[in-house]
């Protein structure tokens, strides 16, 4: 006889059914326990098989379950998906949509796919999921961001945490007052724990899959998860370790003890033997490395197991004490899809065997339950949009911070089984609880969404560009870079971009990472200039850890040079397909005026392009070109600063917004004392087009240009570090004989993209342009060979996109017609007569 403590697939049974291979003895027991008993033959001397049936084994039971679970989950998933749901929504889902149904009154689901005694092996694998899950939370949480942490995420984290608290005791006692039978347990405080939490690698993925991974927002919710993560965890583990034990106080100690012993003992411990695995001198094989430390999971779990508490709070434990590095990304890459794939599945089935939502109205008023889950679902939305509104946000911004940290996962799915296992509350509150639960998960991002979609509609973004910007003000860059290749030149264009005190450049270093696991850790992968990556050995490092470390000190090397400079460095982990939008994101929050990334090819040791392209990278930054909320240049870098001496830059000027900027960065390096700066401007001496509104145009394109070149000219008269030349021509085709008659020798070639411009000059080299987002010129220089070795910068000017095609800027336009300007204009032509 085998005795199993579990629910009944319906609880009025009270009676003796037959079945083929032996019979079930169902009978109630005090406070709607019940008590199920089983006889199952297991010999057999006349088959290979001990049973009398391979198909009523439990592995078989197992395998159909488990294979039905996962193609539920995956439909119920592709339904969501559009909707932009999270996975966990679709799992949860998934076992209130199909267990029910399989364990309903149906003889054949009951014999052939979900009998009462194949929830045993069922059990053990969803637990043993849960063990592993935990290890991964804790291999993925960094607790040395705390010493980093903001005060406001942390007032937000104890107003976040102590409201919901109260609000969760007192729903538990509501309802357990308007019951006809009471509930004697821990049950409130399981509720109180069940809002609190908030899961902080599920709120990962939601910022991610929003583009809020990298705003004040998204940081504040992430680290302030964090917070409620460790604090709901401490106290479950409290609470497990204290009830239903006679010297619970010494467990507790135990359990304290076990902890300081992990943290200052083992973690130290686990630091040499990684340290020492990846010396010269040898170690243990890295392969048996990762499977002595997947024996440790099971270990842990089963010492704390063994002191009173639950043995996923020892696999919590160990991960949280393994170095971060190398060695526990390949951990995450070979556990992720075993634990999600397979192993937790079976811990969704067993839910969904405890919930039974015809339960909810049971011996209760139908008024109370709405109540009760409607102030369940948005207790955690009202702490934080208090706090919000103290802070002096906005109510939008109130709103979503509310909704962020009311993302729930397994986490609190696994709060709500513990409380159930401690018999803290019956059938008809853990539906209610499933129930909020839910509805909590399904409104996260609906209502993020919108909130944050109308504050960008209120309060747009304010055109920056280096023409419009002061000659005293900052400038600001976003400077990319996708690989370590790319830092040399990015940081010499910096150099030579003449910081002073009166102009001092803030550099804002982007390394931009693809995101390839399915796993989102944003507190890991995105760190400033001051945030380091644990010293654990540099060849435990990933790849992408160990270029970013490249990154940030070359940059921070780079600001050591100037006191006028300053930089902040980040890592940035995205989708290629949608990395533009983490990018304008950052250039929106930082109110730069120039985005600077690489070009997608790389140039051999002659300076010649490569064949070889990255298609991903190049469709980046033509993302880039046509999202970006500011000026963006992209640099094509074959030895920049690499001569000793003097800097030699050319301008081309051929006209138009681009080429207007471009003069104004060109302009600004011409105020160092090693940039000698030549502008050469090609100027249309005759006009084909017909259409007398083009001609406007054009010819207000035309009078924009001139006051520019004569605002530089008047202003550069007496800099012998600068040369000016004017070149006409009546055919754009003209312009590479005139480029192939200058001089030689310049260093770097600054141009226009020219995307815009109503020039003339320009048609006949589009038509054999390879590359497009280099424009015209930019794309000439590329692929001819009178360039050669020299760098190319090539510069978009940000304009308004809706605007007609070909038009000007409506910032040209406002600045045409400022009488001011005019007025200068006149000024500076009669200077020069």
């Amino acid at each position: 006889m085998a005795n199993m403590n579990n629910t009944a697939q319906n609880p009025t049974d009270n009676l003796t059914k037959g079945l083929t291979d032996g019979e079930y003895i169902v009978r109630r027991g005090p406070q709607s326990s019940i008590t199920m008993c089983y006889f199952e033959n297991i010999t057999n001397d006349q088959a290979f098989w001990k049973s009398e049936n391979s198909l009523l084994t439990s592995l078989p039971y197992f395998i159909i379950q488990l294979t039905l679970m996962m193609l539920c989950i995956r439909l119920v998933f592709g339904i969501l998906k559009p909707l932009r749901q999270p996975r966990f929504l679709a799992e949860l889902l998934s076992a209130v949509l199909i267990v029910p149904s399989s364990t309903a009154n149906i003889a054949f689901f009951q014999k052939y796919i979900s009998p009462a005694k194949s929830t045993r092996t069922l059990d053990t694998m969803g637990q043993l999921g849960l063990v592993y899950y935990m290890f991964l939370v804790g291999l993925e949480m960094d607790l040395t961001l705390l010493k980093h942490i903001e005060k406001k995420a942390l007032y937000n984290a104890v107003v976040t945490i102590l409201f919901p608290l109260g609000m969760g005791i007192g729903l538990f006692f509501l309802l357990d007052h308007y019951r006809d039978e009471k509930v004697v347990g821990m049950g409130g405080a399981i509720w109180a724990l069940t809002l609190t939490v908030t899961s902080f690698p599920d709120l990962a993925r939601v910022l991610s899959d929003m583009k809020l991974l990298h705003t004040d927002i998204g940081r504040l919710a992430l680290s302030s998860a964090v917070v409620c993560d460790l604090v709901a965890w401490a106290l479950l583990v409290l609470a497990i370790t204290m009830v239903n034990q006679h010297f619970y106080f010494l467990n507790v100690f135990v359990m304290v003890g076990f902890v300081l012993f992990c943290w200052f003992v083992v973690r130290p411990a686990l630091s040499w033997i990684i340290r020492l695995n990846n010396s010269s001198n040898g170690g243990m094989d890295h392969e048996l490395l990762i499977y002595f430390i997947l024996g440790g999971v099971v270990i842990f779990g089963f010492v704390t197991d063994a002191c009173g508490s639950r043995s996923m709070v020892g696999a919590f434990m160990f991960g949280l004490i393994i170095p971060k590095g190398e060695l526990g990304i390949r951990l995450i890459e070979k556990l992720e899809d075993l634990v999600t794939g397979i192993l937790l599945p079976a811990f969704y089935w067993t839910n969904g065997l405890k919930i039974h939502f015809h339960t909810l109205n049971d011996r209760v008023n139908i008024i109370v339950v709405p109540i009760i889950i409607v102030l369940a679902c948005t207790t955690k939305i009202i702490s934080a949009f208090i706090f919000s509104i103290v802070q002096g946000m906005s109510a939008r911004e109130g709103i979503t911070l509310g909704v962020l940290m009311n993302t729930k996962g397994v986490l609190a799915l696994i709060i709500m089984n513990v409380g159930r296992d401690l018999k803290g509350f019956d059938e008809q509150m853990y539906a209610m609880m499933t129930m909020s639960l839910i509805l909590m998960t399904l409104m996260v991002k609906p209502i993020a969404m919108a909130t944050t979609k109308s504050a960008k509609q209120v309060k747009k973004y304010k055109r920056r560009t280096i023409e419009m910007s002061k000659h005293n003000a900052e400038l600001r860059i976003l400077a990319c870079t996708y690989s370590v290749n790319n830092i040399s030149g990015i940081i010499n264009l910096l150099e030579a971009s003449n910081p002073t005190k009166q102009s001092p450049i803030c550099v804002f270093a982007v390394h931009l990472v693809q995101l390839t696991a399915r796993r989102v850790s944003a507190m890991l992968i995105v760190h400033d200039a001051y945030h380091r990556t644990p010293n654990i050995g540099q060849e435990n490092q990933s790849h992408e850890v160990e270029e970013s470390e490249h990154v940030i000190n070359a940059f921070q090397e780079y600001e050591s040079r100037s006191t006028e400079v300053s930089v902040q460095a980040l890592t940035v982990v995205s989708p290629y397909t949608s990395m533009q939008e983490d990018v304008c994101r950052l250039a929106e929050d930082k109110r730069v005026n120039l985005i600077l990334v690489p070009f997608h090819k790389q140039p051999d040791v002659y300076g010649k392009m490569q064949d070889e392209e990255d298609a991903p990278l190049r469709a980046v930054n033509q993302n880039l070109l046509s999202t970006s909320p500011c000026s963006i240049g992209i640099l094509i870098d074959r030895g920049l600063g690499e001569s000793q001496g003097q800097n030699n830059f050319i301008m081309l000027f051929v006209g138009g917004a681009d080429s207007r900027e471009a003069l104004a960065y060109a302009w600004r390096m011409a105020g160092s004392a090693s940039v000698n700066l030549t502008v050469v401007r090609f100027v249309l001496t005759t006009t084909t087009n017909d259409d007398a509104r083009v001609v406007t145009e054009q010819e207000k394109e035309r009078r924009l240009d001139d006051e520019c070149i004569n605002q530089f000219r008047f202003k550069t008269m007496y800099d012998e570090s600068i040369t000016f030349e004017e070149i006409l021509f009546s055919y754009g085709n003209e312009i590479i004989t005139a480029m192939r008659r200058m001089q030689d020798g310049y260093d770097l070639y600054i141009v226009g993209r020219g995307e815009g411009a109503m020039s003339q000059l320009t048609p006949g080299l589009l038509e054999l342009s390879d590359c497009e987002e280099l424009g015209a010129l930019g794309d000439t220089l590329l692929s001819s060979d009178f360039a050669g070795s020299s760098s190319i910068l090539v510069i978009q000017q940000h304009y308004v996109r809706g605007a007609k095609e070909g038009g000007l800027r409506a910032a040209s336009d406002h600045k045409y017609n400022k009488h001011k300007h005019m007025t200068w204009l006149s000024h500076i032509e009669n200077a020069y007569r």
